[in-house]
């Protein structure tokens, strides 16, 4: 019977039994579970209990140093985590830390030995926000959680985790994540197709790029244009259409078929819209643009303008209207060149279930949630070293979604999953 454990180092809530000098006085702990224990670690005579549902776990020190067994109700050892020094983390292990988490300071590591597997948990800590990454001994990232705020620091625990959610401004951590080949350093736009492979673009090649997520590669490049500056990506049936940023439109006609179509839909939008989002609203039958830029004439507000795909041509006049007073100015530094920069949309999608329209904006690192009325709902930060340049957005039928971020000059692009999506 397989067993699935809380690694992060944080608390949970559970049951004390006791803590006292003598084991034999935790009254409540099975005799099966005191005998094995015994067996196992002769020499201890100090432990603290604590116990979730069936399951007992024995906190303990050797040699100054905190460590944690948890058993089943009848004896069973299920894992064994010791906190250890860093300079004991495998060398590939350090590698993808300084790789991926180069900015954040290590403040603890464990081991973990649990079903015949050894693998190593280490607590990150930037400012206020902690994260927890478990890895195994090749340096493959087996877990990982986040908490923005300040916890008590335990040793690694592996009581059942009760609950997962982030606060509400921070998007937490990705469930899955996959680095991009080169040709998609600087991917810019993601729709998850019907089998479940992506269809990517990127900046400067108009192409279609499908990238198979378990295969982990490239599978197939569909043409479309020649060189530009392409920026997002929607699937509707059999079509994919590609917007470039200054708005033009590019119909990709049975993109999966031998023999593609292409047509082009010129826009004219004003010189500062520049377009970066683009979105498939199913039940208007019609697309929606999202610009990064803005047109002067509506004041203190950004606009969503849409394409009818009935009557295959641009609406004149926007469909949404976004005032930026709701907008609060965003925690970065970076200093804005005008008002507008508070909200520079770098993608859009409609959420399959809620309906509602979600932004990405990676310049301000952050993700919102929009109803089509234009009401920011939800404001969540994104981290930067997980997402540097948020460019993409999906979503699965189910609601799971996907966010796909460049890559930078030296760094590759990737793809990072959100199972649960915004919770």
């Amino acid at each position: 019977m397989k067993h699935t454990y809380l690694w992060a180092m944080v608390l949970v809530a559970g049951t004390t039994l006791s803590s006292c000098d003598q084991i034999w006085s935790a009254r409540n702990v099975p005799d099966a579970v005191k005998v094995k224990f015994v067996e196992s670690y002769p020499t201890i005579k100090r432990v603290d209990w604590d116990r979730m549902d069936s399951l007992y776990e024995a906190e303990f020190e050797i040699s100054g140093r905190e460590r944690k067994a948890l058993f089943l109700e009848d004896g069973t050892l299920l894992s064994y985590t010791e906190e250890i020094e860093q300079q004991y983390l495998p060398k590939s292990v350090v590698a993808k830390l300084q790789q991926e988490f180069n900015n954040y300071k290590i403040e603890e590591v464990h081991r973990v030995q649990e079903n015949n597997m050894t693998s190593f948990v280490v607590e990150l800590e930037k400012g206020t926000r902690d994260i927890w990454l478990r890895y195994n001994e090749a340096g493959e990232l087996l877990e990982q959680s986040a908490n923005t705020a300040k916890v008590l620091k335990q040793s690694a625990s592996l009581l059942p985790l009760t609950s997962n959610e982030t606060t509400p401004d921070d998007l937490g951590m990705a469930d899955s994540r996959w680095e991009l080949p080169a040709e998609l350093r600087e991917v810019s736009g993601i729709s998850l197709l019907p089998d479940g492979s992506m269809a990517c673009v990127q900046d400067e090649e108009g192409k279609i790029f499908v990238y198979d997520l378990e295969q982990k590669k490239v599978i197939r490049e569909i043409p479309f244009a020649g060189p530009g500056d392409y920026e997002g990506i929607a699937v509707a049936g059999e079509d994919a259409y590609i917007v470039r940023s200054d708005g033009a439109l590019f119909e990709v006609g049975g993109f999966s078929s031998q023999n593609p179509t292409v047509k082009v839909y010129e826009a004219s939008f004003p010189a500062t819209i520049n377009i970066e989002g683009l979105a498939y609203d199913q039940e208007q039958n019609r697309l929606l643009l999202a610009p990064k830029g803005h047109d002067p004439n509506l004041k203190n507000q950004k606009a969503i303008y849409a394409f009818s795909l009935d009557a295959k041509k641009f609406q004149p006049e926007p469909v949404i209207n976004i005032s930026l007073d709701q907008v609060e100015a965003p925690k970065k530094s970076k200093k804005q060149k005008s008002a507008y920069d508070v909200l520079q949309p770098s993608s859009l999608e409609k959420h399959p279930t809620s309906k509602a329209l979600y932004l990405l904006d990676a310049v301000n690192n952050r993700l919102y949630t929009m109803t089509e009325d234009g009401k920011l709902t939800r404001t969540l930060e994104l981290d930067e070293s997980q997402l540097r340049q948020a460019e993409g957005l999906t979503f699965d039928q189910d609601g799971a979604m996907y966010i796909a971020s460049e890559g930078g000059k030296k760094g590759k692009g990737v793809i990072l999953k959100y199972t649960k999506g915004i919770r």
